[in-house]
């Protein structure tokens, strides 16, 4: 059984390691732009996809359906939209990156489209499907916390946010990671729990790099001059949401599963 997993898992992080490189090239040979970004592109998307597969293979216990605890024999339908949306990751920050100074807005959006659309679709699937798995629910919360990373890291280079808030963001996600690392050495597995404060940072974040990523492969509409006055009122939930999530891990740490 575990064989079999073992060899889903590493397929899957293959194609879509070859999936990515391909996207990558397309968009990059056809506007002119594959020798600027190539390499640190290249060693980007293969040192993430590999920590992708190792963490895989640690949570292989968690490839389970929710409801019936049965494992499953290979990666299923719904996980592999999901990983679809998480491998997607390092090429839209390149490709991002690129179209400040290259014409591929229109078919960017195309392809990020189909990427946020993932985060609805494996949902779907997994409901509709019976697919219900442990490792779904966990990657599909860890997506989101990565989606916020790219937008961060794109903001900041294009200089849309300040240096403060973008540490300040950093410093929120990695509280984050760092908790739930700490529980799993301690509990020796993740149950994703969230709170309304965080929620509410999340998406009073999501919100703004909403406006921001409109305006950047759009058209501009403003927004990007009420940045500052924003950036102050979604730093206070940020703020809050801090120290509630230092209050939840202090609560869900003794904790032990049933």
């Amino acid at each position: 059984m575990h064989d079999s997993l073992d060899r889903s898992i590493l397929r899957v992080s293959v194609a879509y390691l070859a999936l990515q490189v391909a996207v990558f090239t397309a968009f990059s040979l056809g506007s002119g732009f594959f020798w600027r970004y190539s390499r640190p592109f290249g060693a980007l998307t293969i040192g993430f996809h590999i920590a992708l597969f190792l963490l895989l293979r640690l949570f292989k216990g968690d490839f389970a359906l929710v409801e019936s605890g049965a494992p499953l024999l290979t990666v299923n339908l719904a996980n592999k939209i999901t990983l679809f949306r998480v491998s997607s990751l390092p090429t839209l920050l390149f490709l991002v990156i690129a179209s400040r100074d290259y014409a591929i807005r229109v078919p960017l959006l195309v392809f990020m489209g189909l990427v946020f659309a993932s985060d609805f679709l494996d949902g779907w699937t997994s409901r509709t499907r019976g697919q219900v798995t442990k490792i779904g629910k966990m990657m599909d919360s860890a997506s989101d916390y990565l989606v916020l990373v790219v937008l961060t890291v794109v903001f900041f280079y294009f200089r849309f946010i300040q240096g403060w808030f973008f540490w300040l963001v950093v410093g929120r996600l990695s509280e984050q990671a760092v908790f739930m690392a700490i529980i799993f050495l301690v509990r020796g597995r993740v149950k994703p729990r969230t709170t309304f404060l965080g929620k509410a940072a999340i998406a009073s974040i999501m919100v703004l790099y909403s406006g921001l990523l409109l305006e950047l492969l759009f058209y501009p509409f403003g927004i990007a001059k009420a940045v500052s006055t924003l950036e102050i009122l979604v730093a206070a939930v940020i703020l809050v949401s801090i120290i509630d999530k230092a209050f939840a891990f202090a609560q869900d740490l003794p904790d032990r599963e049933p």
